[in-house]
């Protein structure tokens, strides 16, 4: 369904079956736009009464901890199963079809960003940034309730009611108390934090116009930017900007609050403004050191030295091990979106990253079921190149019956499977600070496993470029061999550069 398709039905809706029709209407649209109709399968009226209660809380939500930039963690709630997500998802394909955020909501909109933001503050002699405390949380299920019930969405009371349900989570204090509030990490959560601030938006612009200043808001950050200083903690402006927070239901955290003057470094939501929008020098460094080792010494080196400074620095990283070529690349197109696709840094660093990535497929390395050996060293050089260890291991029966069956499985099931089981072999070893898992060919015999001397451990790509490590005999692949590596200058190579 299109956007004004979705639009006309919503405001139709009378009933929860209204509700759940529409629902199951874009799911299957969407579903058959993707050549996947065969695997359609509708929500349940049983589907919606569950999960558009809070109190069901153990099958709607998790939690977990992010690092934030500025110390400590950040607490997380996001759907805990698949039929909750997409749920969630329809329900925000909805709120974007009849809703568009106020000219000063920067977040979580189509064709605004943090460029977009930063942009309207470029120039100024003064930057003012404040930031609201416990932003989601501080919105209650009530308050998000009595929104949708007005314009654009006017929904009924029946379907706010399921709405507000399913987008809220229900939260136990530290008294003992439980309140209902918006979850930081559900879809639905952004967009409804951009209805909830149109009023804040709408009054908060008038007290910039009034001062002649310029206003505008990503989620929980607010910035203002003007030629004068009007922001003296006991002026007008200050009083009035409190005020108005207040009376909206938000607190001010004053840990965040801070003014930056011309001659200093002036940022908003991360990215420098002045005369020009400027991402940091660290960050084009981290880029261009990453290239450089990865050039001279390889992949496997740059992700070894690398990777646990970008994982430390970067808290929201997904779990699991993302890959470095990815990693770069997404890099690259946010100092592209920042700087211009022009800027002669950008186009310096994307040269680099694209003949690196060209040696990912060089057909000469690459075998005819489309796997590409991209680097290849013997093992005893890469434990010795990364001060790690190589160990093949083999599943056991009893291994495999207690991770892939029940624990309720008979002792006749147990013992069929045992008799069935076929031994997997795999190698670990640690890079990068984490655990990494290689493939073992299959070539590779029991004896050979205990002579390192005669193995080599090769960084692949399959068809698709997805990465993984392989365990081999050294003559079993012939790709050129690589070049030898002097470690004293490896190391003191990398000393100058994280240094």
């Amino acid at each position: 369904m299109d956007k004004n398709s979705i639009a006309k039905a919503a405001q139709l809706l009378e009933t929860k079956e209204d509700l759940l029709n529409l629902l199951n209407q874009i799911k299957q649209d969407e579903m058959a736009e993707c050549g996947m109709s065969d695997k359609f399968y509708p929500f349940t009226m049983k589907h919606l009464n569950y999960y558009c209660n809070p109190n069901n809380s153990f099958h709607r939500y998790k939690q977990f901890k992010i690092k934030k930039k500025s110390g400590g963690f950040r607490l997380i709630t996001a759907p805990r199963n698949q039929s909750f997500i997409l749920l969630l998802r329809y329900v925000n394909e909805i709120f974007k079809a009849v809703y568009t955020p106020s000219d000063y909501a920067m977040g979580f909109t189509e064709e605004r960003s943090v460029v977009t933001n930063a942009d309207m503050h470029k120039g100024h002699n003064y930057v003012f940034n404040i930031d609201l405390k416990d932003f989601f949380p501080s919105i209650h299920q009530a308050r998000v309730w009595k929104r949708l019930q007005l314009k654009p969405l006017l929904f009924k009371q029946p379907i706010a009611n399921v709405v507000a349900g399913l987008c809220s989570m229900k939260e136990k204090m530290e008294d003992g108390s439980v309140r209902y509030v918006l979850p930081q990490g559900a879809p639905t959560s952004p967009i409804i934090t951009n209805m909830i601030c149109d009023n804040l938006d709408r009054r908060l612009a008038g007290l910039a116009k009034r001062f002649s200043v310029v206003y505008s808001r990503y989620a929980d950050d607010i910035t203002f930017s003007s030629m004068h200083n009007v922001y003296h903690p006991s002026g007008e402006f200050i009083k009035e900007l409190r005020r108005i927070v207040e009376s909206q239901g938000f607190i001010m955290n004053e840990d965040k609050t801070r003014l930056q003057k011309l001659g200093t470094r002036q940022e908003v939501t991360g990215i420098i403004v002045s005369d020009k929008l400027n991402v940091s020098q660290k960050y084009v460094r981290d880029i261009r050191n990453i290239l450089y080792i990865w050039r001279k010494y390889g992949y496997a080196t740059a992700f070894n030295k690398f990777f646990p400074r970008y994982k430390e620095t970067k808290g929201h990283v997904k779990k699991g091990n993302p890959d470095m070529v990815n990693v770069l690349d997404g890099k690259l197109m946010y100092l592209k979106m920042v700087k211009g696709e022009d800027d002669s840094v950008y186009l310096r660093l994307k040269m680099q990253f694209d003949e690196l990535c060209n040696s990912l497929h060089d057909n000469t390395r690459t075998t005819q079921h489309g796997i590409t050996y991209v680097e290849t060293l013997p093992v005893l050089e890469f434990e010795r190149k990364n001060n790690t260890a190589i160990t093949i291991v083999t599943t056991k029966p009893k291994e495999f019956y207690t991770v892939h069956t029940p624990q309720e499985a008979t002792e006749d099931t147990q013992k069929s499977n045992s008799e069935n089981f076929i031994p997997h072999r795999y190698a670990s070893f640690k890079l990068g600070g984490r655990m990494q898992k290689a493939s073992v060919n299959k070539s590779l015999t029991k004896e050979d496993e205990d002579r390192k001397e005669l193995l080599s451990i090769s960084n692949c790509r399959d068809a698709k470029g997805k990465l993984f490590w392989l365990v081999h005999r050294s003559d079993k692949v012939t790709v050129p061999p690589a070049q030898p590596v002097d470690l004293d200058e490896l190391n003191d190579d990398l000393d100058k550069l994280l240094n």
